[in-house]
């Protein structure tokens, strides 16, 4: 039987990438329960931009009583410890066969503490098409194990892919030179098979099993869990824009206005702020004043408009008339006629997605008085 030779170079000099591009981030983890394994550590490059998250097998951070994915603790490789939020299952629904099974062993996490947003440079991959290409051409890869007992680096060769809906997300390592079998142990799971593109270090799979007879590793392709990312990331985006609708409100930019700022009056940013007074007549012989604003998120979604009257910044109750575009267009549509009032009045209903640039005509026989627009 022909044996193996280890290309002693290139996993040498993948490994030094590894060990020293910031753009490579696997770190140790223990669950609540002291499980130990190892994560990836990365900043999303999606809805939130530079956001702090680990991906890591979840059956590792997953309570063994009752198999709910609890919060996590983690450590980079210069001993700095962090934390996460509770983590979200990277599973499709209702899995049906083993391989999708297998598939659905991966979550993800938000870093509670131990790093900052905007400080975690690495990534998820590459995409499909590139990611098939380090496939064929990229058949022997490192492992770095990050476990106290088996610290280090050790070669692994792409047996077979397992094929199944997504195109083989499951992905079946052999170990090559028998001395590294000593890697394969408990607490490997979540560690990151490395490729290599343009001289970068690029994860490849996550290991979450080592089966009995240390024949080798499964792992998850990292374009998998890519995707899989994609769509939690907007899930949970749009989780926490509902939350924050609900709080603080929407947020918006107030593109401009037409009226005339009485004496005293704060700008239209009062508005935004709720801590002054936007005081103001009409302008010119009209009979409202104007105010233009836009939302520019695409996620974003409101329900409601609500001027608000609080503090030494009252009025009467006033029509006001709603009109939409989308940014670009010239045109502007009718939505409706609400009224202001004081604080707990009812809103006014709109039920519009971003982006969206909003045109508030009030009426102004008398000059006006408002604290506050909260979108919702």
């Amino acid at each position: 039987m022909r044996r193996f030779t280890r290309p002693i170079g290139i996993a040498l000099g993948l490994a030094a990438l590894l060990l020293s591009d910031a753009r490579a981030e696997p770190v140790s983890v223990r669950s609540r329960n002291g499980e130990i394994g190892q994560a990836w550590l990365f900043g999303s490059a999606g809805i939130n931009p530079g956001e702090c998250w680990l991906a890591v097998p979840a059956h590792v951070v997953a309570s063994p009583e009752t198999k709910e994915l609890q919060p996590f603790f983690f450590t980079d490789r210069n001993a700095v410890g962090g934390e996460s939020v509770r983590p979200v299952s990277g599973a499709i629904d209702a899995p049906k066969t083993p391989m999708e099974e297998r598939a659905a062993d991966v979550a993800f996490a938000r870093v509670a503490s131990g790093r900052k947003d905007g400080a975690c440079l690495s990534r998820l991959g590459p995409p499909t098409f590139v990611y098939n290409n380090l496939l064929a051409s990229a058949p022997r890869m490192n492992v770095f194990s990050m476990l106290r007992t088996s610290y280090g680096n050790f070669e692994v060769a792409l047996k077979r892919g397992g094929v199944d809906e997504y195109g083989g997300a499951i992905l079946q390592f052999q170990v090559p030179d028998a001395s590294d079998k000593g890697f394969l142990q408990k607490g490997l799971s979540g560690a990151i098979v490395m490729s290599e593109r343009s001289g970068s270090p690029v994860p490849f799979a996550m290991i979450t099993r080592v089966p009995a007879d240390q024949s080798g590793v499964m792992a998850i392709r990292f374009d998998y869990i890519r995707e899989r990312f994609a769509a939690i990331d907007s899930n949970d985006s749009a989780k926490r824009r509902g939350s924050r609708a609900a709080a603080d409100g929407v947020p918006y930019t107030v593109l401009g206005y037409v009226a005339l700022l009485l004496k005293g009056s704060d700008g239209p940013s009062a508005l935004q702020s709720g801590s002054g007074c936007f005081r103001a007549a009409a302008d010119g012989g009209r009979g409202d004043v104007e105010l233009t604003i836009e939302l520019a998120d695409t996620l974003d979604r409101v329900e409601t408009i609500e001027f608000q009257h609080q503090g030494n910044c009252t009025g009467g109750m006033r029509t006001f008339w709603v009109e939409e575009r989308r940014p670009g267009d010239s045109a502007w549509n009718y939505v409706g006629k609400c009224q202001t009032g004081s604080a707990g009045a009812s809103p006014c209903r709109v039920n519009l997605n971003g982006p969206r640039q909003l045109r508030l005509r009030i009426e102004a026989k008398e000059p006006v008085n408002l604290s506050g627009l909260k979108l919702r």
